[in-house]
């Protein structure tokens, strides 16, 4: 039977590899960074022993049991429920919308009977001035009001006092890091891997006979060598430091909402652990402190910028435009369908980057799991 190949070591990719090899395929990764786990990767910090999130912080959540089910064979999760603060004029508040901000922000106590009517147009809007408005403009670089509504509506809203950001009935953090996750999922006998190595079209012919499937998860423009114009992307650029504090901000996130603070968020990575804060005071004998131990914390400020090709694509910008110019490199997969066939090779498009859209974590991995994997079937640009 021809081996498979899988362009591509994220969520999307790794599971993915382990459904084919356990499918009875021969699969082989290829990944073009230096190691797998795509914008999931983190790294332990030798100084410190924070585990931290290389691209921004990735929090697993989900509601889908198949999901959960799958994710649960290669780690245990920590429990972590993820709490989002957002600092505004100075003030610290409870994001997601709900009783605990509004309350606040007017100075009032509501009760969740009162919350509907007492959010007239006019509050309204200054909730929305308040703390999206200067957040969603640095995120996007461009006014609120040409931002595509469902990134606002991404932000959860509910009428009681539940900070918890995600109200998902299964969350957490992998309890003995990402890193391992990814290495479980590859740690199979008919999977190999190569990284420092990407799969393009050019050298697709070095397969022919050999290859059945190819599935890619870059970009597919950039499969194309972005023949007719790339996709447009907000990138994000981030600097790392080690302060000498046990605790820098008593959270892992903190949302700036100002405009004229260029960063939008600040991560500090060690609260994804709080199991570690036990392990440090003695209070349980087995497991990582994850840096709690160290005196010492590790944060990250999260700065939005303008994508180039070649910088690393964080967020699809949807619009009309990009609708159309997406929609163009579909057809392009079908064509070069057409001319595989006759080396009886498949190309599938997906994932974040090949299916230009904004996928979370389990979203990554249930369409991962969906995906046809036969030798018949549609193609999935």
């Amino acid at each position: 039977m021809k081996k498979v190949i899988v362009a591509g070591a994220g969520i999307w990719g790794c599971t993915l590899a382990r459904r084919l090899a356990e499918a009875g395929r021969e699969v082989l990764v290829l990944e073009k960074r230096p190691s797998i786990g795509g914008n999931a990767r983190c790294a332990v910090d030798p100084e410190t022993g924070v585990e931290i999130h290389l691209y921004g912080s990735h929090i697993f959540h989900t509601h889908d049991a198949a999901v959960w089910k799958f994710a649960r064979r290669f780690t245990e999760f920590n429990g972590y429920q993820h709490k989002v603060l957002v600092k505004r004029g100075g003030k610290v508040y409870h994001l997601p919308l709900g009783l605990t901000l509004v309350n606040k922000f007017f100075g009032v106590e509501l009760a969740p009977p009162d919350l509907e009517a007492f959010l007239t147009e006019e509050r309204r809007a200054e909730i929305f001035d308040a703390f999206f408005r200067g957040y969603t403009g640095k995120q996007w670089g461009r006014p609120p009001e040409s931002v595509d509504p469902s990134v606002i509506r991404r932000v959860p809203t509910r009428a009681n006092y539940d900070t918890n950001y995600f109200n998902d009935l299964w969350q957490g953090i992998p309890a003995d890091g990402y890193g391992r996750l990814f290495e479980r999922l590859l740690d199979h006998p008919a999977i190999s891997v190569e990284c420092n190595r990407a799969f393009s079209l050019k050298n697709a012919a070095e397969f022919s006979g050999s290859v059945s499937d190819v599935f890619y998860s870059g970009p597919i423009d950039e499969l194309f060598s972005y023949k007719f114009g790339a996709l447009p992307w907000r990138s994000l650029r981030f600097e790392t430091e080690t302060i000498a504090v046990a605790d820098f901000q008593g959270t892992s996130v903190v949302n700036y909402a100002d405009a004229e603070v260029p960063f939008t968020r600040i991560h500090e990575f060690k609260h994804y652990h709080p199991e570690g804060r036990l392990k440090a005071s003695g209070a349980v004998s087995e497991g990582r402190d994850w840096g709690w131990a160290s005196g010492k914390t590790v944060v990250t400020r999260e700065y939005p910028v303008q994508w180039r090709i070649g910088d690393e694509p964080y967020y699809p910008v949807n619009d009309g435009e990009s609708a159309r110019l997406f929609a163009r490199y579909r057809e392009e997969v079908a064509a070069v369908n057409g001319g595989f066939a006759a080396d009886g090779m498949r190309l599938t498009v997906g994932g974040r980057l090949g299916g230009y859209r904004y996928f979370d974590m389990d979203q990554a991995m249930a369409d991962a799991l969906q995906t046809e994997i036969g030798t018949e079937g549609a193609t999935r640009p």
